[in-house]
């Protein structure tokens, strides 16, 4: 019968120094308790080997087993741990004045007076050596790479002295089975120039660009680092394009529209100067829309394009009938702080009922939107804001009583703290000058309430009323929102908010407020919501199911 193996019980250490022991500990071979005396002394370097990465050099291990146990007891004493009395770092070659090594340099947690710990050590080490690789430095070495501990006065000196050498160059684009209009489209994107110091970020962005224009199905990006010659790396691009025609369905739900479906049909390559065109369908218990897009790049175009577009959408809810053709030209450019600016002129074409009003618009409107998203994380962001802003007028095409600016604006602001508590914030505006509401379309009015408005209120059902009860529009918009969430398990979380909100036509109309609570459930597509909230402004506070999937930015 085969006897167990010794088991081990550590005292005097907690954390991570219990942890690592542990580990430790499980690569020595299974010692039976007759064998102890024979293994002991090596049990007791293995535990202070384990203590030595974070300082401590000096430890005292005392084993005992007792008679008929398999279990060790192991008493330690960590010691006093050793502290760093000096700390030398260089940088010798062409690296020694880039900004990135120096920032490293400033910021690096290998300080005097701290405890040595080993991990913060090679971190430092591994930090200079991956950026060196990033940026060019392919022949970069450690000249010096030491530590001096004195385990009688308790401190350690740290020497780092890092050759980065010469810096290699981009050198040559090497294009594969390219053609005029992929190699057109590669070059607007291209963000390096021949003789520019290697970044290897930039050809991560680059491949990240030319991925996201929808040009093409196959995109790779390559530096060929086995044919540098006199440091100057060629890079290899290979870009296939898409089909051209594709063909996409969609189906979902939401609790302001009901089941939809959706159908979009898109031909990214219309000539070889990239123009592209789609088109799609949208239909909805409450809305069915027709709409095309012919794009014209102009430059890069992620950056910097025109869009053509057409469409037709047909609103029936609760007290608005509308049908509105549209055409519109669009200006759109990506400014470098981060705004994307759409420059756009729109001709719409009304018929519609909206309460007592029946009547057909046509107007030309000029005007300008803003937005700008800044979030860690895309689709479940940890932190962020978002900001939206539009301007739009028109001169009137139909009569002087149909002259309008519209101005309307919303901000969002999420932020995470201590991993497991979330608010969300959001804020929305709009104002109208017109001479009177009754004089614009529904399309150009305001209404709110619903999933991502004022929650606890039917989609659009905030809005002036006439004097037979129905709903009108107004010219001003106003809009606030509060909500805190806590992490429950893993992806699922719990939330509680405050909305409120008005749309008016003199602010005389009473702000309508929506509290509840809801759960999240994080999902590669964003966070599944489901919100139970209460009109709490109205009597009795009804209350109403809101479901909702995407990102909360």
């Amino acid at each position: 019968m085969q006897a167990d193996s010794l088991q081990y019980q550590l005292s005097g250490v907690e954390g991570r120094d219990k942890k690592n022991i542990e580990l430790h500990l499980q690569s020595l071979p299974e010692v039976e308790a007759k064998d102890f005396s024979f293994y002991k002394n090596t049990i007791k370097e293995t535990v202070r080997q384990a203590l030595e990465p974070y300082g401590y050099y000096d430890s005292v291990v005392q084993l005992s087993l007792p008679e008929n146990s398999d279990k060790v007891d192991i008493r330690i004493e960590p010691g006093k741990p050793v502290l760093i009395t000096a700390v030398d770092v260089q940088i010798e070659g062409e690296a020694s004045g880039e900004k990135s090594f120096q920032t490293l340099l400033k910021n690096h947690e290998l300080k005097s007076g701290q405890v040595f710990e080993h991990e913060t050590y090679e971190a430092l080490k591994q930090s200079l050596m991956t950026q060196a690789q990033l940026s060019g430095f392919f022949d970069a070495q450690w000249k010096v790479a030491t530590v001096e501990v004195n385990p009688v006065s308790y401190s350690a000196e740290v020497h780092l002295k890092f050759d980065s050498g010469r810096r290699y160059r981009f050198g040559d684009v090497h294009y594969v089975d390219e053609t005029r209009a992929t190699r057109r489209l590669v070059n607007a994107i291209l963000n390096f120039k021949t003789g520019e110091g290697y970044d290897a970020t930039k050809l991560v962005k680059l491949y990240n660009d030319l991925s996201a224009t929808g040009y093409f199905k196959h995109v790779d990006v390559q530096p060929l680092r086995e044919k540098a010659e006199n440091y100057s790396i060629p890079v290899r691009i290979d870009v296939s394009p898409r089909r051209n025609h594709e063909i996409e369905t969609g189906i979902g739900f939401s609790t302001d529209e009901g089941p939809r479906f959706s159908l979009g049909w898109n031909k990214p390559w219309v000539n070889n100067r990239g123009h592209s065109f789609s088109a799609d369908a949208y239909l909805s218990t409450i809305r069915t829309e027709v709409s095309t897009s012919y794009k014209i790049p102009t430059g890069n175009p992620l950056l910097d394009f025109y869009s053509l577009q057409t469409g037709y959408q047909h609103k029936n809810l609760e007290d608005t009938n509308s049908k509105l053709y549209s055409a519109a030209l669009h200006k759109w450019l990506k400014i470098p702080d981060g705004w994307n600016r759409d420059w756009f002129i729109r001709l719409e074409a009304e018929h519609y009922d909206q309460a007592s009003d029946r009547d057909n618009s046509l107007l030309l409107i000029p005007g300008v939107a803003l937005n700008r998203k800044n979030a860690t994380g895309s689709l479940n962001p940890v932190r962020g804001t978002a900001h939206d802003f539009k301007i739009e007028l028109s001169p009137g095409v139909s009569g002087a009583d149909t002259r309008f600016v519209k101005v309307w604006g919303r901000t969002k602001w999420l932020d995470t703290f201590a991993s497991r508590h979330r608010l969300l914030a959001r804020a929305e505006q709009g104002a109208t000058w017109v001479r009177s509401v009754s004089n614009l379309p529904p399309s150009l009015r305001f209404f709110t309430g619903g999933d991502q408005t004022v929650r606890g209120y039917d989609y659009d059902t905030i809005s002036p009323k006439n004097q037979n009860g129905k709903l009108t529009g107004g010219i001003y918009l106003s809009v606030v929102s509060l909500e805190y969430a806590y992490k429950l398990v893993d992806k699922w979380w719990l939330a509680v908010f405050t909305d409120s909100g008005t749309v008016t036509n003199n602010y005389d109309d009473p702000w309508k407020v929506g509290s509840g609570v809801g759960v999240r459930w994080i999902t590669p597509l964003g966070p599944l919501r489901l919100d139970l909230a209460f009109a709490v402004s109205e009597p009795g506070s009804p209350w109403r199911l809101h479901f909702t999937i995407g990102p909360e930015l």
